[in-house]
């Protein structure tokens, strides 16, 4: 198999050479939609705009899940995965705990991974497993996990199980490394694998993500090889990926996200999951001054090289706890949102103190309305401009917007020269608020233009735009 930092080199060489020599009729759209304006592979150009990160709201129930039982240590920790099974209808989580007195004794089992599941996403129980034994008890709601049962865990439906017992996939840290899980009904996991995945203790939350386009799946994890890694404390917190299609055979890690110049000190880890045909990460920044750990938004077109907003003040995706509230000195994401009618559900735990210091955890709740995420929107005063790259029409054009003013859309030809009928003024205007709203010019959509490679400029005052489709 090729190294995955040969893969990443050969894909950019393609791309480049692509660009450099492809007439402009065969630039297509990626092959998942919704489109995202923060795409460069399908915006050209952008004028008068700027891009933000659509703030998050958290539920008014928040803390969802709290410490019950004594063997939830501190408390819930995120270090886990919630995901919606729609065999049973039922939301399920996986969530992390850890002993404080078990940890700094060098105890066995200072860290331990339960289970909790819900009707509505809202209230959770914490059934039974059996699966584990406390303090000579097995009535709780720890999961059967490896061997040592280390901390943190990633559980995703497996899209090709080759059997029942396979329903479940899942990676973990574990004594040697971090290895590769399977389950039928997410309580009891079987380590399948003899090797591990990653051959050394990566002290993250190690998540993994499918990527149906290319049969593959993009493990992201601490990478072990640093500048400073003979000194003490140095270059120790960075995120790097790996690469398998089978599961059992990766591709060496390589280090995908480093701080720059202006971060804090660590990236702590990075959660990552698919909308559309973008990747989209939480990055988690931990800054040594004053212990605090928080998340960004950050979005890649391959999983390897990952775009940022360069406005600080707009990057963070969870807006600051008021201080000493339950999540206002750390935040954690889980893995991935789970989509719950037109609404992106985030799971996240949170910490009531700082990093360096003891505190209770728990886990709560923020929201976004669905494929809203990062947008981009009119400057106050300006006639602010999107321009897209060729596109072939083969739908409608669907719109994911919001305007107190209104949005016009003008079609032109690749060498952006108008087209008659199909002008900003020839356009219906949108304004109001709609997860998918049809463009139409006059009473027409584009049934006229499937088949031709146009562009498409969004004419946007006092409007933002979060997502577009062609279908």
């Amino acid at each position: 198999m090729m190294h995955a930092l040969s893969v990443a080199f050969l894909f950019l060489a393609i791309f480049f050479c692509a660009a450099i020599s492809a007439e402009p009729t065969t630039i297509a759209l990626p092959a998942k939609g919704p489109y995202f304006p923060c795409d460069d592979r399908i915006i050209e150009d952008r004028w008068q705009v700027e891009r933000f990160v659509v703030p998050l709201t958290r539920d008014p129930h928040n803390p969802l899940i709290v410490k019950d039982h004594p063997w939830e240590g501190t408390g819930p920790h995120a270090g886990g995965s919630v995901i919606y099974d729609p065999d049973d209808g039922l939301f399920k989580m996986w969530y992390s705990v850890w002993n404080e007195y078990a940890y700094y004794n060098r105890l066995r089992f200072s860290y331990n991974v339960c289970y909790a599941e819900s009707k509505d996403g809202i209230n959770w129980q914490k059934p039974e497993t059996g699966c584990f034994t406390y303090k000579g008890d097995s009535r709780n709601n720890c999961i059967r996990l490896g061997r040592n049962k280390t901390q943190n865990i990633d559980v995703e439906l497996n899209p090709h199980p080759a059997s029942p017992r396979e329903k479940f996939i899942a990676i973990h840290n574990d004594s040697g490394g971090v290895f590769v899980s399977t389950s039928a009904d997410g309580k009891c996991f079987d380590c399948g694998f003899e090797q591990p995945a990653v051959k050394y203790h990566s002290d993250t939350h190690n998540n993994f993500v499918y990527d149906e386009v290319r049969d593959r799946w993009l493990m992201y994890v601490r990478p072990k090889a640093y500048a400073g890694a003979r000194l003490k404390g140095v270059g120790r917190r960075r995120s790097a990926v790996k690469e398998s299609h089978d599961l059992k055979q990766w591709t060496p890690e390589v280090t995908v996200l480093v701080p720059g110049e202006d971060d804090p000190d660590y990236f702590y880890g990075n959660t990552v999951f698919r909308c559309g045909d973008l990747f989209f990460g939480m990055l988690q920044h931990y800054e040594t001054v004053h212990h605090r750990l928080y998340c960004e938004l950050i979005w890649s077109a391959d999983g390897y090289y990952w775009q940022r907003l360069p406005t600080r003040a707009q990057k963070f995706a969870l807006p600051d706890a008021a201080e000493g509230s339950w999540d206002w000195g750390m935040t954690f994401f889980f893995d991935k949102p789970v989509l719950k009618g037109k609404e992106m559900l985030f799971y996240y735990g949170g910490s009531n103190t700082a990093h360096n210091e003891s505190g209770t955890y728990a886990i709560g709740l923020v929201k976004t309305p669905l494929n809203r995420l990062i947008g981009v929107r009119s400057k106050s005063g300006e006639q602010s401009r999107i321009l897209t790259r060729p596109i072939r029409i083969d739908g409608d054009l669907w719109i994911n917007a919001k305007a107190c003013g209104e949005i016009r859309v003008q079609l032109t030809t690749i060498e952006d020269e108008p087209i008659d009928g199909w002008q900003a003024e020839d356009c219906a205007p949108f304004s109001g608020d709609d997860l998918e709203y049809r463009v139409r010019w006059g009473d027409r959509g584009l049934d006229a233009m499937r088949g031709q490679t146009v562009r498409i400029r969004f004419c946007l005052e006092d409007a933002e735009l979060y997502a577009f489709d062609i279908h």
